[in-house]
């Protein structure tokens, strides 16, 4: 299965990692573990039910165990990824002490850091770029260290953030049958699948279904379709020595005329100078690749509400 459920960046006897991400585009997906993002560059789309953040650079966004969302990156963008699991720190917290992660918890204060105050936001800020070094050096005492940052991170949140305006994130028959969509698509993408066949597989109405998955994920059943065959595409042209032939094959592409106009459109060069351009010691790209369009992110729905963050002690 591709990354849809995402579970196996995280260590089971210390979940906690931190990623430094660029140009990873991280379609609709979910762990069980909370995220922090942090936009160190450039511009991030970040997508969950109901809301669209275009995230620049010092922006923080809360997403929550379990939840479905999706990291669009805009050219050049570059991002921490911190994951942890609540258990990690719940276990060890008094039972009244009216401080916890989990989905009630989480979404009793604001996602992003433009509603936060400038110290709060500059604090968080702090304690992420704290706990990547120690994820990154392990020196002695480093999961001590990210212990306490994440207890920290707490207080922040039960005393210093505002009041959330936002639904917690669905944990109802909704939210089950994204879940169980997106993983449907997650095995079968690499063959000629109908939203008719997916929509009997979860037990819809071919036109409820068409209706139901853009107003969860913002784009048609189709984009999201391509959308993925297009990122095992060019996951494989720059992980493996397979011809375009084969990796059409692979990535669910019916033919190679389509997968061509889709990767021009996208790219602004053909997927052998997009081969050639990432990968080093390969032959140089042709002139007419070197004016590339800028990567188009995947389309979000017009109705669904987006804000634009921007750092407030910038």
């Amino acid at each position: 299965m591709e990354a849809i459920y995402q579970s196996r960046f995280v260590r089971q006897d210390f979940p906690f990692a931190v990623f430094c991400e660029t140009d990873e585009n991280g379609l609709y997906h979910w762990h069980d573990e909370v995220e922090l993002v942090l936009v160190r560059s450039g511009a991030l789309e970040a997508t969950v039910p109901g809301r669209s953040y275009l995230l620049q650079p010092g922006d923080i966004l809360l997403i929550d165990s379990g939840e479905v969302h999706s990291l669009v990156p805009q050219p050049n963008a570059a991002w921490l990824s911190l994951r942890f699991s609540p258990r990690l720190i719940e276990e060890q917290l008094p039972e009244n002490d009216g401080i916890g992660f989990g989905y009630r918890e989480s979404f009793q204060v604001c996602r992003c850091s433009r509603q936060w105050s400038n110290e709060a936001a500059s604090e968080v800020r702090q304690l992420i770029g704290s706990m990547y070094r120690e994820d990154k050096e392990k020196r002695a005492g480093w999961q001590a260290a990210v212990r306490g940052s994440l207890y920290r991170l707490l207080v922040i949140a039960a005393r210093e953030l505002p009041d959330g305006d936002e639904e917690p994130p669905r944990r109802d028959m909704q939210d089950l049958n994204l879940k169980k969509t997106l993983s449907f698509l997650a095995e079968n993408y690499t063959r000629d699948i109908s939203l008719k066949e997916c929509a009997d597989a979860i037990g819809f109405n071919m036109n409820y279904f068409s209706r139901f998955f853009r107003s969860h994920t913002g784009i048609h059943f189709h984009q999201y379709l391509t959308a993925l065959r297009l990122q095992k595409a060019e996951r494989l042209l720059l992980s493996t020595g397979l011809s375009i032939t084969e990796i059409i094959y692979q990535s669910g592409f019916q033919n190679a005329k389509t997968f061509n106009r889709v990767f021009k459109n996208v790219h602004g060069c053909s997927p052998r100078e997009f081969r050639q351009s990432k990968l080093p010691g390969t032959a140089p790209v042709s002139a007419s690749a070197s004016h590339k369009k800028t990567p188009k992110p995947v389309p979000r729905s017009l109705d669904t509400p987006r804000e634009t963050l921007v750092r407030r002690d910038a």
